[in-house]
């Protein structure tokens, strides 16, 4: 063995040597931390799914909930359709099936009177005879309170297959005149379970506020309109979410995990076969096990192999890489596995400088896109994202005629607001208007805060009459909206078409604001098209 001198001592060692009693030294702890490790990571494993399994239902229980709520917004709108005001049925039918056509909530609209017949129904042309409303014990709730109500599931009398409905008064001269109904079927919620992609054998329901199954992804017309298991609506009963080893009702053993609404009272049920569970986790351990072990014997072999070239490699490069920062240039000499360890820290704190300076500037340049395109105060887009959105509309209106609309929102005496609660009402107003803004329109529609207390929704491949309705339900939305720090809260809304003659992307954008001027001067809470 070769004896170098450097540094004032003497080193024997070589790379190669190094690295093979260094993979000898941590083969015998190496077994040891594997079995340790298997056993945590079996347990860490299944607590970790479980968490997810929870997260997973909570979300989807925020989306039965959106679709609940979404039914219901537009159910608040029609009730209060001035063709209902005139009692004109025809043209509430004709009202009801735009507004269904629109907004895709919804399978259909119900009008029943106090005796619980059904007067118009959307799935029925306008004068053909309809049967009385499917739920009367919903029917005597709603006129009883006055107020709105989430059905459970039910059979429905015009298409005899589980519903579900959100009935609503509509109360004409002070009194309720007639019970409106939004109808939902299973398919309104599959949708939501579809959604998650689960594995195949994994089974989800999603529940109503009685435990009764609303849709599920196997045998969904077997067990729709059936009840939970009693240990599913006890459990879900007593907690909001949890997990628990249950038996489905088709007789198969799970874990299942379960969120519930505190809103709407309608839950998420997900379960995994335990024979799968427990398969695909002890797969992955075997593999990971044998993965492991395997890496360790090609690592003996593979460090003795790389030791050697390692070794040639450090010593041809550690006097280019010294000569490098003095600018120099030098044969590269035989060096020893002190000047070895000498190349490693002069590479290593190169390369903490340079990610140091690489992270910083990404941060900065995160911050830099961050501070652009979002608005600080209420999470929206800014104005000039706006601005870019609504270019890249008018250039697709250009190239392929897709029409889209532009509502520019102003909320009414905002002044007055801040005058007389101060600045940090006004701001809290700002954010919980944002809120109600994407909640009130289409994940497809594009909001943003364009200036003060201005805001800007940009509405592709909706036609004028759409536009006007969904204009209608944010302003509604808004005006039943109780703000934090201040009384009630209005909004005025232009509403423009933008047009393939326009010069650019800022005449609707015009127009639109020459709308919201009259719909100020019209008296404010108002929507006004040009």
């Amino acid at each position: 063995m070769k004896t170098v001198r450097a540094y004032g001592f003497t080193s024997r060692w070589r790379i190669g040597t190094v690295l093979l009693w260094l993979v000898l030294a941590c083969l015998l702890p190496g077994i040891l931390g594997v079995a340790i490790l298997f056993a945590r990571e079996y347990l860490n494993g299944r607590a970790q799914l479980e968490r997810d399994m929870i997260a997973t239902a909570r979300a989807m229980v925020q989306a039965v909930d959106s679709q609940l709520l979404k039914a219901r917004t537009v159910g608040e709108v029609l009730s209060t359709s001035s063709v209902l005001a005139r009692r004109d049925l025809a043209g509430f039918h004709r009202r009801a099936r735009e507004v269904v056509a629109v907004t895709k909530v919804g399978m259909n609209v119900v009008l029943s009177d106090e005796g619980g017949q059904q007067l118009v129904n959307t799935l029925r042309e306008f004068g053909e005879p309809l049967p009385r409303h499917g739920n009367p014990e919903i029917l005597r709730r709603v006129l009883a309170t006055g107020q709105s109500v989430i059905s459970e599931v039910y059979i429905g009398g015009v298409l005899h297959k589980p519903v579900v409905s959100i009935d609503l008064p509509v109360i004409l001269d002070g009194k309720v005149a007639y019970v409106l109904s939004i109808g939902l079927v299973p398919d309104d919620f599959n949708a939501i379970l579809a959604a998650q992609r689960f594995p195949p054998g994994w089974v989800s329901a999603i529940f109503d506020n009685t435990g009764t199954i609303a849709a599920r992804t196997h045998a969904p017309d077997e067990f729709v309109g059936r009840k939970g298991t009693l240990e599913y609506i006890q459990r879900i009963g007593e907690a909001l979410e949890g997990s628990m080893k249950t038996v489905t009702r088709e007789g198969i053993p799970t874990l299942s995990v379960w969120s519930r609404s505190s809103v709407t009272g309608w839950s998420v049920g997900i379960g995994i076969p335990r024979e799968i569970l427990e398969r695909d986790l002890m797969h992955t351990m075997t593999w990971l096990s044998l993965g492991l072990a395997t890496l360790l014997v090609i690592g003996l072999g593979l460090a003795w192999m790389a030791g050697r070239k390692i070794a040639a490699s450090v010593r041809a490069l550690t006097a280019p890489a010294v000569a490098l920062g003095k600018g120099q240039l030098v044969p590269v000499p035989e060096v020893s596995i002190q000047e070895s360890a000498e190349l490693a820290a002069a590479i290593g704190q190169a390369g903490e400088l340079l990610a140091a300076r690489t992270a910083a500037l990404l941060a900065a340049n995160r911050e830099l896109a961050q501070l652009a395109q979002v608005d600080a105060l209420t999470g929206l887009q800014n104005r000039k994202s706006a601005n870019e959105r609504l270019r890249l509309e008018f250039l697709r209106l250009q190239r392929s005629s897709n029409p889209y609309a532009v509502l520019f929102m102003d909320i009414d005496f905002f002044k007055e607001i801040n005058d007389t609660y101060g600045h940090e009402t006004g701001d809290q107003v700002l954010r919980h208007m944002a809120t109600v803004l994407t909640a009130s329109l289409r994940q497809t529609d594009f909001v943003a805060r364009y200036g003060g207390e201005e805001f800007l929704a940009i509405l592709s491949e909706t036609n004028a009459e759409g536009a006007l309705t969904i204009a209608e339900i944010v302003r509604s939305s808004v005006a039943q909206q109780a703000f934090p720090g201040a009384r009630q809260v209005t909004l005025s809304i232009g509403v423009a078409m933008a047009l393939g003659e326009d010069k650019d992307e800022e005449s609707a954008v015009r127009r639109a604001d020459t709308a919201l001027y009259r719909a100020k001067e019209d008296g404010r809470n108002a929507v006004r098209s040009c």
